[in-house]
């Protein structure tokens, strides 16, 4: 895809959150350490993306809810590496945020993260009232106790044989927030409905794809190209589509998943609004980190 794209979307939310958190203390020395950190900001690239199919919504407006979900996207992180969770100890080429700082300074980290990201958007004056309603609502089921939370515990039941479905628990903990990503710009504009659910779909694939090729490289990779531990899943027992499927079964199913969304985009779209979000759904499976 085209690596000039994402970097100015990164670029872009970068500078927001540079903004957003200024260095005062230590939990905001601390919230900056990872959401500052060097990421892929495929969530945020996505939300741009999608938002070339909206000729109503500023770049202004894009960049608020691009930073909003990248800050709830690091939250997650956070919390995700901690000792009572996955106890990873790298995250994005460097020490995670409790080994940086310590336990509980993390936790609140996550916490405060979490709570701008929703500050973001409400505060956001590019965004109409109901952009800001029903974006918060997306996210906070995204990420709550239908979504994301949801997700991480079945990931949790899973290593104790208490969960089996593989596909849930990814299709929840990661494929929930890029789903949000994906229909976040179209959300408060009922002309826009069609094509947001089309849209809602196609980020629910995309969002499968995205976590099994991360199943494939944490077990062909290793931590220097991926900026996390390689050894993470086999360490906590995880079940990830390679476990249960075979590396090459787990690859395929990436592909298809990936084919079915470009296919879907090209019969719904207008070929040059998709371009990014058609290279996009390329990279989540040709990526190498």
């Amino acid at each position: 895809m085209s690596v000039s794209f994402l970097s100015e979307c990164k670029d872009k939310v970068l500078n927001r959150i540079d903004t957003l958190i200024p260095d005062k203390n230590k939990i905001t020395a601390s919230m900056r350490y990872s959401a500052l950190a060097n990421s892929k900001c495929i969530r945020a690239g996505l939300i741009f993306a999608s938002g070339n199919l909206n000729k109503e919504i500023s770049n202004f407006a894009l960049i608020d809810m691009a930073t909003s979900i990248e800050l709830m996207h690091t939250y997650s992180l956070i919390h995700d590496d901690l000792p009572s969770m996955d106890n990873d100890e790298i995250r994005r080429g460097q020490a995670s945020n409790h080994m940086k700082f310590n336990e509980a300074t993390a936790i609140l980290t996550g916490d405060a993260l979490q709570a701008l990201a929703y500050e973001t958007i409400a505060s956001s004056s590019d965004l109409t009232q109901s952009q800001k309603i029903e974006s918060i609502k997306a996210l906070s089921i995204a990420c709550g106790h239908k979504g994301m939370i949801l997700g991480q515990q079945y990931d949790l039941d899973a290593e104790t044989n208490e969960y089996n479905n593989i596909q849930k628990i990814h299709e929840l903990k990661t494929g929930k927030l890029i789903q949000v990503a994906v229909t976040l710009p179209h959300l408060g504009n009922k002309k826009k409905d069609n094509e947001r659910m089309i849209l809602h779909d196609i980020g629910k694939d995309l969002g499968l794809a995205f976590q099994i090729m991360d199943d494939v490289l944490e077990a062909s990779s290793d931590s220097t190209i991926l900026g996390k531990s390689n050894k993470s899943d086999i360490t906590n027992q995880k079940l990830t589509y390679v476990s249960v499927f075979g590396k090459d079964a787990a690859i395929k199913q990436a592909h298809a998943l990936s084919n079915n969304c470009i296919s879907r985009l090209n019969d719904s779209f207008v070929a040059e609004e998709i371009k990014d979000l058609l290279s996009l759904a390329k990279f989540m499976v040709e990526r190498e980190n």
